[in-house]
């Protein structure tokens, strides 16, 4: 972090750095650095396990999204930040009709290039503003891991609806920062400092109350809250805290993926019912957020 960098509380209650990068230099980074050379969470190559993690937790937000929704009807689904593709994936394989935003292309050539043909490349404001000239309007509107990089994500809130349909629904998943558990762990000296801050990856930083104010604020109504995996509650074991210890970082990561890929392969409605319930609590890595008019 560069030593001018500081972390401003806004008034909704998320946290973001001052003075922010510029908008050319977020451009550079995402469209050269970031998925070509590993960076944030993601890798150049995956295992066969974390592939079968990333359809899991792709099929998961399909399976939460059919409880709210009748996805027997085609709809038309915007993947903003739409990375290697699993949801934009998961969502053609039912018959949507589907499109995606990047930067680059990296992320989907890699994994799944079958999806290029669907792939806007370029900066997600210009290409929203277009869309809206277009009049073009979206039944689910993704964004996945997007609104912390964002420059702006309250413009970008404002922005989306110009295309959102009147029963649309926004889907945000983004990391749960500076959540009561880290505050746990900041109290009580299990960690140092907060190792979830990481510029220019990360400019913004939510936890479910923030995220909750400032989507109420835009005119959203949060619906319902899903976690992920609470892979830092292995911080609380001291053979396990991966954060003193970043030699246990890589084996935690796959206890995270052989544990949710073991209890879906018993239920996955169970375990979507499961990570409902940490959702509604504010606990797990990422939460997100299952939002309309």
């Amino acid at each position: 972090m560069q030593e001018s960098l500081t972390l401003v509380k806004t008034e909704y209650g998320f946290y973001q750095y001052s003075p922010l990068p510029s908008r050319e230099e977020l451009r550079e980074y995402y469209s050269q650095k970031y998925y070509q050379e590993g960076k944030g969470s993601y890798e150049v190559s995956y295992s066969d396990a974390e592939l079968k993690y990333f359809r899991l937790k792709a099929d998961l937000i399909y399976r939460q999204l059919n409880r709210l929704r009748d996805l027997k009807a085609k709809k038309y689904l915007l993947d903003i930040g739409c990375g290697e593709g699993w949801v934009l994936d998961r969502f053609l394989k039912e018959g949507h009709i589907v499109e995606g935003i990047d930067f680059s292309e990296y992320g989907l050539k890699s994994f799944n290039p079958h999806l290029l043909p669907y792939l806007k490349q370029g900066d997600y404001n210009d290409l929203i503003l277009q869309k809206i000239k277009d009049s073009q309007k979206y039944d689910i509107i993704m964004l996945g891991n997007v609104i912390e990089h964002v420059l702006d994500p309250i413009n970008l809130l404002e922005t989306i609806k110009g295309i959102f349909a009147d029963q649309g629904v926004l889907i945000i998943v983004a990391p749960n920062d500076f959540s009561i558990f880290h505050e746990h762990l900041l109290e009580n000296k299990i960690i140092d400092e907060p190792f979830w801050l990481g510029y220019p990856d990360h400019i913004s930083y939510f936890n479910k109350n923030s995220m909750e104010n400032l989507l109420t604020n835009k005119g959203f109504r949060v619906d319902v809250v899903v976690a992920d995996n609470p892979v830092d509650n292995n911080l609380l074991n001291k053979n396990s805290n991966y954060i003193k210890n970043p030699e246990k970082g890589k084996n935690i990561h796959y206890f995270r993926v052989d544990s949710d890929n073991f209890l879906a392969s018993i239920s996955e409605e169970k375990l979507l019912d499961i990570y409902e319930i940490l959702g509604s609590m504010g606990v797990g890595r990422d939460l997100t957020y299952f939002c309309s008019k």
